[in-house]
């Protein structure tokens, strides 16, 4: 790495550090970029060469965290056959992590439901998470797919009426778990049936 890339390297993970801890502590929304570009030492026009907008600062800032929550989770979550502990494992560490970056939870969630984006991606591949675990039991393509359709709604439903809460946590966790029992139990008469 030239010395030139290290220092456009380095200024842009000092806006971010002082970006998070700002976010955090006063609030996205209060947060100028003129206040961070000062604390950061640097010209607005600079900030905006390392994030054309504010949002973006705030996405980069929330999937670089995400991507550390979801490693430790992967390392530490236990194998699960069942598609209902597989989806409930995976809200967990979803609904931790936005629990604790609500707000830039709201802003991303919102833009990517608007524009399709990493939430819809992210639920895409938990479907087929759930889609193989049901068809491991001997349920059909069609059924087993439906099925998922159907549990990844059930989280839609907890996720977007818990996140203008600021709050999912156990209760969200219960309330989907409650919401996908009709398709825990099919799971497990395929399982007896199968077995």
């Amino acid at each position: 790495m030239s010395l030139r890339q290290q220092q456009k390297a380095n200024t842009r993970s000092k806006i971010k550090t002082i970006a998070k801890q700002a976010f955090l502590t006063q609030g996205i929304e209060a947060t100028s970029t003129r206040y961070l570009s000062d604390k950061a030492g640097i010209a607005v026009g600079t900030l905006f060469v390392h994030f054309p907008d504010k949002l973006s600062l705030v996405k980069d800032i929330f999937f670089d965290e995400m991507d550390v929550a979801l490693r430790a989770a992967v390392a530490s979550q236990k194998a699960s056959s069942s598609p209902i502990d597989y989806l409930l494992q995976m809200a967990q560490v979803l609904f931790d992590f936005y629990d604790e970056y609500a707000e830039f939870t709201r802003q991303v969630l919102l833009d990517s439901l608007a524009k399709g984006g990493f939430h819809t991606n992210q639920m895409a591949v938990i479907s087929e998470g759930i889609v193989k675990r049901f068809k491991q039991v001997g349920v059909d393509d069609k059924t087993a797919g439906i099925f998922a359709e159907n549990m990844i709604a059930n989280y839609w439903f907890v996720l977007l009426t818990g996140v203008p809460k600021g709050v999912l946590g156990a209760a969200a966790i219960d309330h989907l778990k409650r919401m996908n029992l009709p398709f825990e139990m099919s799971y497990r008469n395929a399982l007896k049936a199968k077995g």
